[in-house]
């Protein structure tokens, strides 16, 4: 893929009292334009023919980019004499443009391995596929519904209806097949990629989501600027990157991120521990991944199918998501080996390398997401979690539950003990 179109033509309304009479791709980040970041970024990863969709202060623009040291860059400017949207403009734009290429916002801040991105394109044969991550204001983001292929369902706009909702949002990075947009038909002079290229070509099931726990932000108002600021300057940025060994804070789920009531199978029982958001927020902020790794022997008793754990999960990355919190990645064991239950899976009643304290889970989130265990923790309520972590050679805190102390174990020690959640992440971020 050589070919990167970056749509450039907003005027950064939010950001005036920053930018002034600047259009917003040229906003410094720490001294820096963003669209000089955006191009670094093209140029790692071989897009050396770029494409940009002009509209307001274009001359800036233009005068920017010829007059930096893009000597090994081809540049296009294809300029709006009115505004179309970003799905007009990237219509109008298709005689210019290759087989395929990726589309980026020029508002957007990102620290992304596009070449595992365009794998994933190119592995699943796929019309389209749109970079998708959890944030921490899901409320206001456009929400992506995929399913067990990672094939778009729907893309659901804010604000949203009451339903459980998983924290996948849409980044705004787009692969294309060029003739996926051959085709489209839209009554409208001026609309939208997401809101009305996406819902057309969706049809043919042939539109993916590539999920992605990379540094990710739009720089569209001065808070959000800031925060992207402050993120580069301590190592956040880099320290997220897929190519670069990452750490984490593996979490057990029941007694720990929820109320314990047994085995849960009722979603109306589900209820966030008191802490467990500023935890779990706090996480996020520090550049560490939120990984729950979770037994759930109900799915093979028969007391809850997969569709049912996951409108729970849904419900827990919805209730994060309204605090400002997000996981990055959840695992579930649907196992369990004893049998003698009514209505039990006869194929998941095996013993399997994932159901915890073996490690498959672990394993499993260390090759997805390039996790380095030796720099990352596992927090959990029961010997079955210490003794994992013993195995993943992980450090362990464990939380004291129902007020008892668990210090003294059978087999292993967790490394430390804590009260809740919130103290054990606090304990790490501080150490």
């Amino acid at each position: 893929m050589n070919q990167a179109v970056i749509l450039a033509g907003g005027s950064g309304t939010r950001l005036k009292e920053i930018t002034g009479y600047l259009p917003k791709p040229l906003v410094n980040v720490n001294k820096k334009p963003l669209l000089g970041y955006i191009i670094d970024s093209c140029r790692k990863y071989n897009f050396r023919k770029i494409t940009l969709l002009l509209s307001y202060q274009s001359n800036l623009i233009v005068e920017f980019c010829e007059n930096s040291e893009y000597d090994d860059i081809e540049f296009e400017y294809l300029i709006e004499d009115s505004p179309r949207g970003t799905g007009g403009a990237l219509i109008d734009a298709l005689k210019s443009l290759d087989e395929r290429f990726v589309v980026i916002y020029a508002d957007t801040y990102f620290e992304i391995n596009f070449s595992s991105f365009i794998d994933f394109h190119d592995k699943n044969n796929a019309d389209a596929s749109i970079f998708i991550h959890p944030n921490d204001h899901p409320m206001d983001s456009d929400l992506v519904e995929i399913d067990d292929q990672q094939r778009i369902i729907k893309i659901h706009p804010y604000p949203h209806d009451n339903n459980w909702r998983s924290n996948l949002v849409n980044a705004a990075v787009y692969i294309f097949q060029k003739n996926t947009l051959l085709n489209v038909n839209i009554a409208k002079e001026k609309f939208d990629i997401a809101k009305d290229i996406f819902p057309n070509i969706i049809k043919s099931n042939r539109v993916y989501g590539y999920i992605s726990t990379e540094y990710i932000k739009d720089v569209g108002t001065p808070r959000r600027l800031s925060k992207v600021e402050k993120d580069i300057q301590s190592g956040k940025v880099n320290i997220l990157n897929k190519a670069n060994s990452r750490r984490a804070i593996f979490l057990d789920r029941d007694g720990v991120i929820n109320r314990e009531i047994g085995h849960l199978s009722n979603i109306n029982n589900f209820q966030l521990l008191k802490g467990v958001s500023e935890a779990i927020s706090l996480i996020n902020q520090s550049g560490y991944l939120a990984v729950i790794v979770t037994n759930q022997p109900v799915i093979a008793r028969g007391e809850l199918s997969i569709e049912g754990l996951n409108e729970i999960h849904r419900k827990m990355e919805t209730l994060l998501g309204i605090d400002g919190a997000y996981l990055d990645r959840i695992y579930f064991c649907p196992h369990h080996p004893e049998q003698g239950f009514d209505g039990e899976i006869e194929v998941l009643k095996i013993n399997c390398f994932c159901r915890k304290p073996d490690i498959g889970m672990l394993e499993e989130a260390k090759k997805d997401l390039n996790i380095e265990f030796t720099d990352s923790w596992l927090i959990g309520d029961s010997e079955r979690d210490i003794i994992a972590a013993s195995k993943a050679h992980l450090k362990s805190i464990l939380v004291r539950k129902n007020g008892l102390d668990y210090a003294v174990m059978r087999d292993i020690k967790p490394t430390y003990q804590k009260d809740n959640l919130l103290d054990a992440v606090k304990f790490i971020l501080k150490n």
